[in-house]
């Protein structure tokens, strides 16, 4: 009886503690839980932005490496839900120095190998490579962490302009910021 209650207690220890209710939610929103479980408990991995000044707080996100071993492409993915649009998308390939914290791109259309598109609940999508390269256009993104392999996160922010491939209409992406675990 006494192994019993010892294994209950810490049971409950461990319970308590995975239950805390502190706010690192980057956007403020304190029901912002894309890692499910009980509302209102902070989440560890986020993705949010503001598209042409609309909050987007995103509850799906993934992060993958195209071969675990020997990364050459990052995807990062987030998305309204597992179901629904919008959703944003980042394709990234290897470069100098390496995936390193403080490593950043610009995406624009110089830069095909690389990119973002943006895909509304219309189904529009706005992608980097219709940018135009300037100092005001494109999408840039910088990873702030990139925990490899103990960890296995990457962290950072983006913004920029984006636009569609038919006509000169865009959408502007500002207050980018994500963490996200890797899936592999």
């Amino acid at each position: 009886m006494k192994k019993l209650s010892h294994v209950l207690v810490a049971l409950l220890v461990m319970f308590s503690w995975s239950c805390s209710k502190t706010n690192n939610d980057p956007t403020g929103n304190p029901n912002n839980n894309p890692t499910g479980g009980g509302g209102g408990t902070n989440p560890t991995y986020y993705f949010t932005f503001k598209a042409n000044g609309i909050q987007q707080d995103f509850k799906a996100m993934t992060l993958i490496k195209d071969d675990p071993n020997n990364i050459k492409q990052l995807y990062l993915v987030g998305q309204k839900t597992d179901k629904d649009l919008p959703n944003l998308l980042f394709t990234l390939n290897y470069k100098s120095p390496g995936w390193v914290d403080g490593l950043s791109y610009v995406l624009d259309e110089n830069d095909f190998v690389n990119f973002a598109e943006y895909k509304t609940p219309a189904e529009l999508v706005f992608k980097s490579k219709a940018a135009p390269a300037s100092p005001t256009t494109g999408l840039r993104i910088t990873f702030d962490k990139i925990i490899l392999p103990m960890g296995q996160y990457a962290s950072g922010t983006f913004s920029g302009t984006l636009q569609l491939e038919e006509s000169l209409n865009t959408v502007v992406i500002t207050e980018g910021k994500f963490k996200c675990q890797f899936l592999n």
